[in-house]
């Protein structure tokens, strides 16, 4: 009879250790990663315009943080049209934020290594007008999402950025553009910028391309992007011209108004005779 009673607390025992371990075999499987989507979508005017197309934007960075917005990984995800689907494993139960970065990955022009504050890199002059259209970018956040389960998220992304166009009702001819003291580091979480760089623009060819500003057509002398913020911002500008027999001018503009998102148009008849 002993013998039997000891049987049976062994075997209450082991018992007792398989509940245990279904139990904890369950709480692993809830708290197991879960697929978490998101449909990343560009401006949809963006590809029927001129410069701004966003046809040079080619990819896709993804960066996930923890709650104390460190990075945990990202993901890169090629861009075919004006969206990008996109497919995360998360674990459940966790809180994350998100940053989405669309640039051209194939130009030096973003050095992207912290995704918190993303630096533009000055661009190796002389330059080309396509040179400058690839500084296009785009950019969305998430934050404090946390997961229970499946689920899905539509983002639609922003320019960050300010377009600048410099252009003539008169001929065309070849032209260098100073931004100074201009904002070179953005920082998606905050959407705000920072630093205080001059960029030069010294385009090596011309463009047929012309916009429209008042209702004049102006041509192209000059045109790329500029980190801005989501108020308006001012900047010193100057505009320098070189005639075909090398005799250059210089145009000051003291207060030039960028805002992100936004347009800045500087036209006149700078090369009219």
């Amino acid at each position: 009879m002993k013998n039997l009673l000891h049987n049976i607390q062994i075997l209450m025992m082991l018992a007792l250790t398989v509940v245990g371990i279904q139990s904890c075999s369950d709480d692993l499987q809830e708290t197991g990663d879960v697929e978490v989507n998101f449909t990343a979508t560009l401006p949809t005017d963006t590809r029927t315009r001129s410069f701004g197309k966003a046809e040079q934007v080619n990819t896709l960075v993804v960066g996930v943080f923890n709650t104390q917005k460190e990075e945990l990984e990202r993901k890169e995800f090629a861009i075919n049209g004006t969206s990008v689907n996109i497919t995360l494993a998360l674990a459940q139960n966790q809180t994350y934020s998100f940053i989405f970065w669309a640039y051209n990955s194939n130009r030096n022009i973003y050095d992207i290594d912290d995704l918190t504050a993303i630096k533009m890199n000055t661009l190796p002059n002389p330059i080309t007008f396509s040179k400058a259209e690839a500084s296009d970018a785009f950019f969305a956040t998430k934050e404090d999402i946390i997961i229970t389960g499946s689920s899905s998220y539509s983002i639609e992304l922003v320019r960050p950025l300010a377009q600048i166009n410099v252009g003539t009702m008169g001929k065309v001819m070849q032209a260098s553009f100073t931004a100074k003291s201009a904002p070179d580091t953005f920082h998606p979480f905050t959407n705000t910028v920072s630093g205080t760089v001059d960029f030069t623009w010294n385009f090596s060819n011309t463009t047929t391309e012309t916009f429209s500003a008042d209702g004049t057509a102006y041509n192209y002398l000059a045109m790329g992007y500029l980190f801005a913020s989501t108020t308006a911002m001012q900047i010193v500008a100057e505009l320098t011209l070189t005639d075909d027999e090398q005799t250059s001018k210089t145009v000051v503009f003291p207060q030039v108004e960028i805002e992100a998102n936004q347009r800045s148009n500087i036209a006149g008849g700078f090369t009219v005779e």
